[in-house]
């Protein structure tokens, strides 16, 4: 038997490179568009959550002025004000809904993402 040169001992580990190249390629391109994803997700849970908190404000602007003219005998406390915030707080629930959801995909995002870094 004769030894082998430096050529023959690379050709096997060329060979894992070149089948694992396209392999690790796509695995990469699969965590950047998960974690594009996941900067997307943060976006629009944030802006679901800004939706909320001024849906709340609107709410709460509703309840003081509710309050003030209940106070007020000159004016009739009337039902509007209720409605309008009966209408709100179904608005809010909606979007808390929403936003429930938008966290849930958050951490499937994350749990994708650390899947794939183990590798």
């Amino acid at each position: 038997m004769r030894p082998l040169d430096a050529d023959e001992e690379q050709e096997p580990e060329q060979d894992w490179e070149r089948l694992l190249s396209p392999v690790l390629d796509a695995v990469r391109r699969d965590v950047t568009a998960l974690k594009r994803e996941h900067v997307r997700a943060h976006l629009r849970a944030r802006r679901k959550l800004l939706e909320i908190e001024s849906l709340l404000d609107e709410i709460k602007s509703e309840v003081e002025a509710s309050e003030e003219s209940a106070l007020d005998p000159a004016r009739s406390p009337g039902s509007e004000a209720e409605e309008r915030v009966m209408k709100l707080c179904e608005k809010v629930e909606k979007k808390a809904v929403e936003a429930a959801l938008m966290g849930k995909r958050i951490v499937e995002i994350h749990q994708q993402i650390d899947s794939y870094e183990c590798c």
